[in-house]
């Protein structure tokens, strides 16, 4: 009689299925890749014709621009994960926005926020609201007025 395997768990047991990478991922060249390229094709070269000291510049040049773009992308990226920090700070604040297509400001408290497609919101509510939309953000009403009791 024949065995059946369950096949719903063969792609999580195998280690060939939990390794794989996008192809986003293996299509992209950093700094490492490139770098062997050049030792290679440096390498490999021809004795009797060796690289042009302008195409090796070149590449050199190449190279630099790519560790460059690398360096700006990760400090791009620490300064976006810093941006929520600095946004996050407005929640419990009482904020008033104009949405889109409309002349009527509308307000109420900043519960949290959201990050959507590299675009930061407001969470108001049951509402999104986008930054760019925000006129005025300011202490909610009911602190100020616990202050002015207080007082």
């Amino acid at each position: 009689m024949a065995m059946w395997t369950d096949i719903s768990t063969v792609g999580q047991n195998s280690s060939i299925f939990t390794n794989t990478k996008s192809f986003e991922e293996k299509s992209n060249l950093g700094k490492d890749e490139f770098l062997k390229i050049l030792i290679t094709q440096l390498s490999n070269q021809d004795p009797s014709s060796p690289l042009q000291d302008k195409d090796f510049i070149a590449q050199m040049a190449t190279f630099s621009s790519l560790e460059q773009m690398t360096n700006l992308n990760t400090s791009f990226s620490k300064f976006a994960n810093n941006q929520m920090g600095q946004y996050a700070a407005a929640i419990g604040k009482q904020v008033t926005w104009t949405p889109a297509n409309s002349s009527i400001s509308q307000s109420g408290v900043i519960t949290g926020i959201s990050t959507q497609n590299g675009s930061y919101f407001y969470l108001v509510g049951n509402e999104k609201v986008p930054m760019e939309n925000v006129t005025e953000i300011k202490l909610a009403a009911t602190d100020s007025t616990n202050s002015a009791n207080q007082a």
